[in-house]
């Protein structure tokens, strides 16, 4: 009996299954971020974005640059005003999806 390697093949679909997971990340966060920033113009709420790090390290969820960069105190709040916190919020909302779309996405490795 001869051994074949599929090490190749498993880490391509690893490597295939985490850039997914990571959009799917993106998409989750951004869907519960949204609906709870606080809004004046609605220019925060339609500037919030997730990004796909490179090489598939992680997912960027925040405003998108130039649009609304005043983003950040509204989070965190200033001396003048405070904290109303959506970004920590939204995405901790999220953590039970998430959890869902990992589950999902690497119980199907072994079927691929």
């Amino acid at each position: 009996m001869s051994y074949t390697s599929h090490l190749n093949d498993v880490l391509k679909v690893m490597k295939d299954n985490k850039k997914e997971f990571c959009k799917k990340v993106g998409v989750l966060c951004v869907g519960e971020v949204v609906p709870i920033v606080p809004v004046l113009s609605g220019k925060l709420k339609e500037s919030i974005t997730s990004e796909v790090m490179e090489g598939n390290k992680g997912v960027y969820v925040g405003t998108q640059k130039g649009i609304a960069d005043y983003g950040i105190f509204v989070e965190k709040g200033t001396s003048k005003q405070q904290a109303q916190p959506y970004l920590e919020k939204g995405v901790t909302n999220a953590i039970p999806k998430i959890i869902d779309v990992a589950e999902d996405l690497y119980s199907r490795l072994g079927r691929e």
